[in-house]
């Protein structure tokens, strides 16, 4: 049976698409070990996957000037570390010699950078995992569509050719060339991820596909959706507090407990790990808030938190924007950075969110968003219209798993 290496990103974002793909690749039979988050590890091992191995990773990487606006992929991987080409150099070797022991058939990426380069290096097929943001060619031209092209002077792309041309490897056209393989999936539907010409990289939609383990949800924290009479409910999912571009859900965080502090209404926030709650928790005793008044936890199957909400209020993750569709609950995004902030917009053409950036998180903006959503209906019959598309559009995994198979 044929083997895959797999490498997704830190998060839940990459975890959430890329455990049920794995899975209905073990099942089909398919001999699978993986880099990845690590909270990913309990639930690999569940899958029956293992690390191909325990000694890589990554934490000695060093950062650059955290920015959170900024312009495009190559400057964003620059930004987080891979500016640095000897570190990157000295990683990719080291990968490469783990991947060489496993000899994979295929590279499985959900847009880690280092697995991609090693797959062009040693020319074995790459599934590459990708959005409309960081496609060569997605519909707009550019990331921030939004704004005019800033002028920059980026040499990640250069450095990498330089690499490549060294260890004999086809070169680059653009950096967003890097995050396409022989299969390029987009898992999501082409009116939030527009990609123009999908077939020169073989891209292909198959969906939203969302990580949801409704039995690992804590009945304790199952009761607190149980909608309360008269009051709505508000479920803010603030991401991790401190990423890649520094200070991020703690702003979302702070700016909603000031916000809803005296709101009438049933709020349950999720920072998404055990950590970040215990940095809430001090929050909200730094601040002297009625602590009773926000019900704070620490994590929540999708499922259960956008099933039983009135509204979502979330950072603008890929995954976070496409739950509403699936669940058919409208949200308030505060974007954390660029990526976010395409995905937010995309949101907003397609009426069914509202978007504030983290410089206008004030009490005044918030609470009037949040009204507007609550009490204008166009928001969920445009939810349902897309939910329909969807379901009638995408099937299950079967078809991602026919696709890997045509390689």
């Amino acid at each position: 049976m044929k083997k895959i290496f797999v490498q997704f990103g830190s998060g839940l974002g990459p975890m959430s698409r890329t455990l049920p793909i794995v899975e209905a690749l073990v099942k089909e039979g398919y001999i699978i070990k993986y880099f990845g988050y690590e909270n990913a590890k309990p639930h690999m091992k569940k899958i029956g996957v293992a690390e191909l191995s325990e000694e890589f990773h990554i934490r000695d990487i060093q950062k650059g000037q955290q920015n959170p606006d900024w312009s495009c992929a190559e400057e964003f991987w620059e930004i987080i570390g891979y500016g640095h080409m000897d570190w990157v150099e000295k990683k990719v070797e080291e990968l490469m010699g783990y991947i060489k022991d496993f000899s994979p058939d295929y590279i499985f990426s959900d847009l880690a950078i280092l697995s991609c380069i090693a797959s062009r290096i040693m020319n074995i097929p790459l599934i590459a995992i990708n959005q409309s943001c960081y496609h060569p060619n997605v519909a707009f031209g550019r990331l921030r569509w939004w704004e005019e092209p800033r002028e920059m002077k980026l040499k990640l792309t250069e450095n990498l050719n330089n690499y490549f041309k060294k260890k004999g490897a086809p070169l680059l056209k653009c950096f967003e060339e890097l995050f396409t393989g022989a299969l390029t999936l987009v898992p999501s539907f082409p009116e939030f991820d527009p990609i123009d010409n999908i077939t020169q990289y073989n891209t292909h939609y198959i969906g939203p596909v969302l990580w949801n383990p409704l039995e690992e949800a804590r009945t304790e924290i199952k009761a607190l959706f149980d909608r309360k009479a008269g009051k709505p409910t508000i479920f803010c999912y603030t991401a991790r507090f401190y990423d890649n571009v520094g200070e991020s859900g703690i702003k979302i965080f702070k700016a909603i407990i000031y916000a809803l502090r005296d709101f009438d209404a049933n709020i349950i926030i999720s920072t998404g790990s055990e950590l970040d709650k215990k940095i809430a928790l001090e929050v909200l005793k730094e601040y002297n808030y009625r602590s009773n008044h926000f019900n704070l936890i620490d994590w929540i199957p999708m499922g259960v938190a956008y099933g039983g909400s009135d509204i979502v209020i979330h950072h603008g993750g890929h995954g976070s924007c496409l739950g509403q569709f699936l669940y058919g609950v409208p949200s308030l995004i505060m974007p954390t950075h660029a990526e976010r902030e395409y995905n937010a917009r995309m949101c907003t053409r397609l009426e069914v969110a509202e978007f504030l950036k983290t410089v206008d998180l004030c009490e005044d903006s918030i609470l009037s968003e949040i009204e507007k959503i609550l009490t204008m209906g166009h928001y969920r019959k445009n939810l349902l219209v897309w939910n329909k598309k969807i379901k009638d559009g995408y099937g299950n995994l079967t078809e991602v798993v026919k696709l890997i198979a045509k390689i």
